[in-house]
């Protein structure tokens, strides 16, 4: 029977980071540990010093950065995934697959306790990014697929956040049983927000601004959107586009193109931005987009919703499950589309309020205090009734059945 208070490891290449992967992760383990249940957070260069529950502990395991403009944490902590100190963890939930994933089931069988594994961002469309020179050989195989297959095959279930995610691993052969569930995002992204001088603060006064918030990396195709905007701006004079997020691998191709005379009145790029500004950037924003064919959920237009900003994003998988078409925002299948739903939306002011205030009501079933309780139910089950069963080798088809109908009883999830 589990107990009233656990202790959940979570395992995790990026903690500290600024990225999709790193907020959902560190959102969701503050949440539960507001919860009163004790977190204990094995990450590579974990920041530490700011203020936090009492009940979130930080295991620091070292790591080396192998991209200044990336943040990406090589670790391999091979003196610790042979030998586990932590026997007091009730359950492992693994947010990464490579080294802290192997570590993490060593432990976890070693302890002889349920693990269950969130899959965010796939490796085979990242490796060549951000793991030099082999990255790039490793992504033009199916190799990664079948790691991490092979990998996520040793849970006791697979969490993705996106109904479309799943049917991505599907489509890879992963097995089941998958269940669907919003990492959710920060309480504190639902503030009540006044301009407060945001738009003189980064000349945005008697504009239409699109904001696009993400990383600059090729695979958010940063480039494309910029050039896209030049056609929207002959359409809608007044139409400003504002870039902000943390650098990657496409900063420099960015910042050199916004200088350049055919650009530089209408786009702007303000790089990492202060937690307030972005809250209020969101608020003021007319239109927030995303531009990406590989997404766990996206995130960036979950908290421009929260704000009551309507999105336009390609309809691919993940964001597809966040904007509802025609509802939020558009989806768009190439950048003609994303142009003509921009310049649409741009140009009607009364659609555009009507779309932002559906956001808003939607974004009500993303909050991370909610999606944490939750997780609890997950984990308390998974302790009394499925590990159970993968620990006697019962049959694959019982587990996924038995998942499928206790998720069923559940808000927010689906299966």
């Amino acid at each position: 029977m589990a107990k009233q208070t656990l202790n959940i490891g979570f395992f995790s290449s990026m903690y500290s980071q600024i990225n999709g992967t790193a907020h959902a992760v560190r959102f969701l383990s503050e949440a539960i540990a507001e919860l009163g249940h004790n977190v204990h957070v094995f990450a590579p260069r974990i920041l530490d010093g700011y203020e936090k529950p009492s009940t979130l502990h930080f295991h620091d395991v070292g790591g080396a950065i192998i991209g200044d403009k990336t943040g990406f944490v090589l670790s391999v902590p091979i003196q610790k995934i042979f030998f586990c100190p932590h026997d007091y963890l009730d359950i492992s939930h693994i947010h990464t697959h490579a080294t802290l994933g192997s570590m993490a089931i060593n432990w976890s069988k070693y302890l002889g306790i349920p693990m269950i594994g969130t899959h965010n961002s796939p490796m085979h469309y990242y490796t060549a990014q951000y793991v030099p020179v082999i990255g790039k050989l490793l992504s033009k195989s199916d190799i990664i697929w079948r790691y991490e297959r092979h990998i996520l095959d040793k849970y006791d279930f697979i969490h993705v956040a996106t109904e479309s995610k799943k049917d991505l691993l599907l489509d890879y052969r992963f097995k089941e049983p998958i269940v669907c569930m919003t990492n959710g995002i920060h309480d504190l992204y639902y503030e009540n927000v006044r301009e407060n001088g945001i738009r003189e603060k980064y000349g945005l006064e008697d504009k239409k601004v699109l904001l696009y918030a993400s990383r600059l990396s090729p695979e958010k195709h940063p480039i494309t959107v910029i050039k896209t905007f030049k056609k929207i701006q002959k359409e809608v004079p007044d139409a400003h586009l504002m870039l902000v997020g943390s650098d990657g691998p496409s900063t420099d191709a960015v910042k050199r193109l916004v200088k350049k005379k055919a650009y530089k009145n209408f786009v702007t790029y303000a790089g990492r931005v202060p937690f307030p500004d972005l809250l209020k950037l969101y608020n003021t924003a007319d239109l927030s987009c995303l531009w990406s064919w590989i997404e766990a959920e996206g995130l960036v237009l979950i908290e421009a919703m929260a704000q009551g900003t309507p999105s336009i994003g390609a309809n691919a998988c993940g964001i597809r499950n966040i904007i509802r078409h025609g509802k939020t925002g558009y989806l768009a299948n190439d950048m003609n589309q994303f142009k003509e739903y921009v310049v649409k939306l741009m140009k009607d002011d009364d659609l555009r309020e009507t779309f932002g205030k559906n956001a808003k009501e939607l974004a009500q079933h993303y909050k991370v205090s909610e999606i944490a309780k939750t997780w609890i139910k997950l984990y308390k089950f998974t302790i009394d009734q499925l590990y159970p069963l993968r620990y006697n080798r019962e049959d694959r088809k019982d587990r996924v059945e038995l998942v499928k109908e206790f998720v069923h009883t559940l808000p927010n999830v689906s299966f």
